[in-house]
């Protein structure tokens, strides 16, 4: 089971989004080349023909990008809640920051806390505005810490 850190949860980073966005970029340029070609040499096909493959390519990830954008906010908005419920734990439970992780990277029902050597169960309420905490026991022992 992996447990993730307080520093690691607030300052996670997406990395395929900022991919993805990269190679918008790229092949909106590649397009912009290729138009000025085409209008350069009117007459040679190839320029005509490489502009039309960047228009698809940059279709094809603005299609992606878009189809993406809805799974992207719904998980920034579940990363933003963690945070927050991440700061309001560690002061009512008074507990440091640097040994409290958690086996969730989004603010989900069932989530387990680990603080020193003892393992907690969060269970949230249905609006999510309050939970319970139950200490629960491990049956495999092997967790792995993210920092």
């Amino acid at each position: 089971m992996t447990f993730y850190s307080v520093d690691y949860l607030t300052k996670q980073n997406n990395l395929t989004n900022t991919v993805v966005i990269l190679l918008v970029a790229l092949t909106f340029v590649l397009l912009a080349v290729g138009l000025v070609a085409t209008f350069r040499h009117r007459f040679n096909t190839r320029y005509r023909d490489l502009t039309i493959i960047a228009f698809l390519f940059f279709v094809f990830f603005a299609g992606v990008q878009f189809t993406d954008l809805q799974n992207t906010n719904i998980r920034n908005s579940q990363q933003s809640q963690m945070t927050a419920f991440i700061k309001n734990y560690v002061k009512a439970q008074h507990v440091k920051t640097d040994d409290v992780y958690f086996n969730s990277t989004s603010f989900v029902d069932g989530m387990i806390a680990k603080e020193g050597k003892n393992y907690y169960q969060i269970g949230l309420s249905k609006d999510g505005q309050s939970y319970t905490r139950t200490q629960v026991y491990l049956v495999n022992a092997n967790v792995e810490v993210q920092r």
